[in-house]
């Protein structure tokens, strides 16, 4: 199974994030934390989201962009562009809820942009939970359908991210 990866730009203010091959949660850790930094800054006037080569993407991916999208709305009033040409990939965007928060284009433009691949983080159980079990709150937040979807999901990684906190307490 081949894997893919997150690329990342920025130029004046405009973020580029670019999804490559098969796009899975361990490919969210440093888009997350990129994603916080985001944040944080005040100069931000843009972001696309391009995924003319991503060949397959999985809800907890889908769930940190409905994060982007929603960070962008509501910190920096933007509506950021998820370009994509790949139909299958358009429709799932669409059916969580994404096409809400970003403005989803099909795009057949140069695929040589300037990005860098995002550094892969090391990966802890805990990291990983953390942001499966956010994307998918996030997802949850778009739409009734993805809140019935995904609630025992998120009801049981809770329950893991409550005894993992528990844990972390008794050896403090």
């Amino acid at each position: 199974m081949s894997t893919g990866h997150v690329e990342y730009a920025s130029l004046n203010g405009t973020h580029i994030f670019k999804l490559i091959g098969e796009v899975r949660a361990q490919s969210c850790i440093s888009l997350d934390k990129l994603l916080n930094k985001l944040e944080q800054q005040d100069n931000v006037v843009g972001a696309i989201v391009d995924l003319t080569e991503t060949s397959f993407i999985d809800s907890t991916v889908l769930g940190v962009l409905a994060k982007l999208g929603l960070k962008l709305k509501q910190l920096h009033k933007i509506q950021a562009v998820m370009l994509s040409t790949n139909s299958d990939i358009t429709t799932l965007a669409n059916s969580m809820g994404l096409g809400q928060v970003f403005v989803i284009l099909d795009y057949c433009g140069d695929s040589n942009v300037c990005t860098r691949k995002l550094m892969e983080e090391h990966v802890t159980h805990q990291a990983m939970l953390k942001t499966v079990l956010d994307a998918h709150k996030t997802l949850m937040r778009l739409n009734q359908s993805n809140q019935n979807m995904f609630e025992p999901l998120v009801k049981q990684l809770q329950k893991e991210q409550d005894n993992l906190d528990q844990v972390s307490e008794q050896k403090v």
